[in-house]
């Protein structure tokens, strides 16, 4: 079984998306505040629901803190369906977002989607599986690791897995479309998710956001990692 946690300050919710998740089999740990989940969050949590705009410890913040000692998905709910939260919560290290009011059987699809994808990266990788190395950036797969300089970088989960998966099909041209259908298992996404994910990771292994080495944009079509893994 699953295990997850929401946490929101209206216990309404939390009560709500409860009932809801464990009729589907998953799991849930409650919390009513940023400071509660931080004190809560343990190895066991799959993946946590993360409500914006709470009293005290904000959505955002805590984010910020899970970031620092897990990867585990995290899926944002918010009142304001205005761009900037949604790039402002992605880009301190959320892995998706939903709008209140919400179905919550699209949230509960979504939360089954990263949780699978979560848990098959896990089991696919052994720990016998080679470093990947370009220029000063290691990639350690098992371990989920990624360094720069030697020094570890903190990436969510999707962008960990949307890097491998730009890195594994290094030299290609890869769609949008292709990328949101394989990381995200769905098209269904507006494709400026990809643009945003792809603006974070380059702004964590690139020296220069403006001039990339290695993640390359393609006009009209979407990105490509240019480097020859083979020389």
């Amino acid at each position: 079984m699953y295990k997850i946690m929401i946490v929101d300050d209206e216990k309404d919710i939390v009560f709500m998306l409860s009932e809801f998740m464990k009729v589907n089999d998953i799991e849930v740990v409650k919390a009513y505040s940023g400071y509660e989940a931080l004190v809560k969050l343990d190895e066991s949590i799959q993946l946590m629901i993360l409500d914006i705009n709470m009293k005290e410890l904000n959505g955002l913040e805590t984010c910020k803190q899970i970031r620092e000692r897990s990867n585990i998905p995290i899926l944002f709910l918010t009142a304001n369906a205005s761009q900037y939260d949604k790039v402002i919560g992605l880009g301190i290290g959320a892995d998706d977002y939903i709008t209140k009011p919400f179905d919550p059987v699209e949230l509960v699809a979504r939360t089954k989607a990263h949780l699978r994808r979560y848990e098959n990266y896990n089991a696919s990788h052994t720990p016998s599986a080679k470093p990947i190395e370009f220029g000063d950036i290691k990639i350690i797969r098992n371990a989920r690791k990624v360094l720069k300089d030697n020094q570890e970088i903190s990436l969510s989960t999707t962008e960990f897995n949307l890097l491998l998966y730009l890195i594994d099909n290094a030299q290609t041209v890869l769609s949008r479309k292709q990328i949101l259908m394989q990381v995200w298992e769905n098209t269904q996404y507006d494709e400026n998710t990809v643009n945003t994910f792809i603006k974070r990771i380059r702004s964590k292994i690139e020296d220069s956001n403006d001039a990339p080495v290695y993640i390359k944009s393609v006009r009209g079509i979407g990105y490509l990692f240019d480097y020859d893994f083979k020389s």
